[in-house]
């Protein structure tokens, strides 16, 4: 049996639902994932990752949000440069890992640190599995601006794909010669439907910041249900209608298959999973973050979702895409990229 090992970027929850719905994939077909390096926050990592993985934590890239949970880039910058010594450390211990386990095949989840230690391993197979791969090939619908941004993630792009099959996760199918073009990479769980409608919104917030508009919203709409989650670390007084739970991957599973309609923020997978579940999806980007921006313009592009700057419920679509059949190609997609 071949042994494999995960690396996984913390940032959002979305690179670690694929990492467990790939370990999913790979148990089912008599593959085993040794372990999975993953940057450590200040928050902690979700336990619905935890759980499911022997995780060995390493000091790793940060960004630096303001009150607003806008991306402030120049602090991000200066954070990380200041830092370096402390990602120096990260690296070693990454390789050292990687040493002990000594694992045939490395599957990267978007995680830089990680991406260069293929320069130093190269008897190991390497794949990298991102939706981030897609976003600079020519067939990917642009956005103006965020020149500094564009720069930053096509050079994680190529620290992460270094010597590696490349992945590139789409809400739809491409055809392109430089990658391999998969389906969204989800949970066996998220294709259990069910045939009851709550009368609530579902809500994923990435960042516990952004509460404080959304008890804004609540009070305008007090006819509305609103359930939240995100990574909450204080409490918050909210109107009758609105909920918050602390991130939960099963309950929010079981939430998604029931509520009415979802509002997220611009990450891919949260989406990806709203839209296998049928349900109306209002994406709301953070501010200043070329990536979710550009989620939510290539979602909207392609009549799977509807996007805002800020959270409007008002601007909450009624009708779903029911846009699913490339969604359940995933399975055989995984198959080939994994050689099974």
């Amino acid at each position: 049996m071949k042994k494999i090992l995960f690396a996984v970027c913390t940032e959002g929850s979305g690179h670690t639902i694929q990492a467990i719905a790939t370990k999913q994939f790979l148990n089912k077909n008599n593959y085993d994932v040794s372990c999975i390096l993953a940057a450590e926050k200040k928050v902690g990592l979700p336990k619905f990752f935890t759980d499911e993985f022997n995780v060995v934590t390493f000091e790793g890239f940060d960004f630096v949000f303001d009150n607003h949970g806008k991306v402030v880039l120049w602090k991000t910058m200066l954070k990380n440069v200041i830092e370096l010594p402390r990602l120096i450390y990260a690296f070693i211990k990454i390789c050292k890992t990687i040493k002990q386990e000594n694992p045939d095949t490395i599957v990267n989840f978007y995680e830089p640190l990680v991406g260069f230690s293929a320069l130093l391993f190269p008897k190991i197979n390497y794949i990298s599995i991102s939706h981030q791969n897609a976003m600079t090939l020519d067939v990917y619908p642009k956005i103006n601006g965020y020149a500094i941004q564009k720069f930053f993630v096509k050079l994680i792009n190529c620290i992460t794909t270094i010597r590696a099959k490349k992945v590139a996760l789409s809400y739809y199918e491409f055809n392109d010669d430089n990658v391999i073009c998969c389906p969204p990479v989800l949970r066996q769980s998220s294709y259990d439907k069910s045939d009851k409608t709550e009368d609530f919104v579902l809500i994923y917030l990435m960042n516990q910041d952004l509460v404080p508009g959304l008890i804004e919203e609540a009070i305008k709409y007090p006819d509305i249900k609103l359930e939240c989650f995100t990574r909450l670390t204080r409490n918050f007084e909210c109107p009758h209608n609105l909920k918050l739970h602390k991130l939960d991957g099963k309950l929010f599973q079981e939430k998604m298959k029931v509520c009415k309609a979802v509002i997220c923020s611009g990450g891919f997978e949260t989406t990806a999973e709203a839209i296998l579940n049928n349900k109306p999806v209002l994406m709301v980007p953070l501010p200043n973050h070329y990536e979710q921006y550009a989620n939510c313009n290539d979602a909207e592009q392609h009549g799977l979702a509807t996007y805002s700057t800020k959270i409007q419920l008002n601007k909450i679509p009624t009708t779903p895409s029911n846009n699913t059949d490339w969604f359940y190609t995933v399975e055989s997609k995984l198959k080939s990229i994994f050689n099974i």
